[in-house]
């Protein structure tokens, strides 16, 4: 990525969202993270990806 100690998030381009686990996760972080994201879109140019965590 780039990135050097220090660099103001500012000027970080950000062009992938990822919200999700590999292993126990829970639904009620996906609900959260839905709640939040509500009635918003994804920025032209950027790729997200939701991915919810394998079963117990």
């Amino acid at each position: 990525m780039g990135l050097k100690p220090g660099i103001p998030l500012t000027e970080v381009a950000i062009d992938k969202v990822f919200i999700g686990s590999c292993t126990n996760s829970r639904i009620e972080d996906l609900r959260a993270a839905a709640e939040i994201a509500k009635g918003r879109k994804v920025a032209p140019g950027v790729q997200a990806l939701v991915v919810p965590g394998s079963g117990p």
